[in-house]
Parts: C-alpha cells; structure tokens; sequence
C-alpha cells in the first residue's frame, strides 16, 4: 500500500513544469545586457549572478550563471556571491532562477545606499569629454575612486 502512495509522487517530480526544473536548458543568456559565466567563474567588475540554469555554454547540469550589470536602486541577486559596492542586503528570498545555487533562501534582495552615486551608462553622453572606451575613465558605471 505504501508503494501505490509514493509512485504517484515519484511521477509528480518528474513532471515539473519546464520553468521550474532545474535540469532544462535555459535560453542564456534572456536578457540583452546579460552574458554567461559557468559555476566557480568570478563575474567581471559590476556585475552580478542573476540566474542559474543548464546551457550549452557549460558542460554539466545547473553550471551556467547569467550575469548582468549592477543597475537600478533594487535588484535581486543569487545568493552566495559578494554584494556589489554602494549596495546592501535588503532580504533573502527564494527565486525559481536561482534554483542551481539552492533550493531555499537562494537569493538576496539588494538596495543602492543612500547618498551611493546612480549608475550611467557610458553610452548615456556620447562625445562627453571624459567619459567612453579609452579615456581612462572606467565604464561610466560608477565613478573611479581617485587618491587626492
């Protein structure tokens, strides 16, 4: 009798819908400005692990991360990963994106500092002097720090 209750069961597992398995591809990256990094890479200077999943970009199940820029006064990160500068951790949450890095509590939900500087893009001021590819100025996200 016991073996009739837990075969159903089994059976349910298995059909996860596609979005909440962890196992199915994911079409990395699903936002423009994201790119893939696979599990144990660091993520380049300003920007932050927004999803996992399997792709073809790394070999092995639930390997690849999607990273994306630091942007916005509210983002919501997977867990298990540095918070950016000029942000704080607002809450841990549970997201079906995250679902490679944990089952529970696989997110953080971070908020830009009061008084931190708004991110521009580099391409917001085109022909700006000082700003863009080469000038020494960085990626226009943040302001370089300067020893005066």
């Amino acid at each position: 009798m016991i073996l009739l209750l837990a075969a159903p069961a089994m059976g349910q597992q298995q059909n996860l819908p596609e979005s909440q398995n962890p196992n199915t591809e994911m079409p990395f990256p699903s936002k423009l400005n994201a790119t893939i990094i696979c599990a144990g890479d660091v993520p380049p200077e300003d920007m932050v692990i927004t999803a996992s999943g399997t792709s073809v970009t790394c070999a092995g199940a639930c390997r690849s991360r999607q990273v994306e820029p630091v942007d916005g006064p509210v983002m919501v990160i997977c867990a298990g990963q540095p918070i950016p500068r000029f942000y704080e951790t607002q809450s841990v949450t549970t997201v079906p994106a995250c679902n490679c890095v944990a089952d529970q509590d696989n997110a953080y939900v971070i908020r830009r500092g009061l008084g931190a500087p708004t991110p521009t893009p580099a391409n917001e001021f085109p022909g700006a002097s000082g700003s863009g590819p080469g000038s020494g100025q960085g990626s226009g996200a943040f302001p370089q720090r300067t020893n005066h």
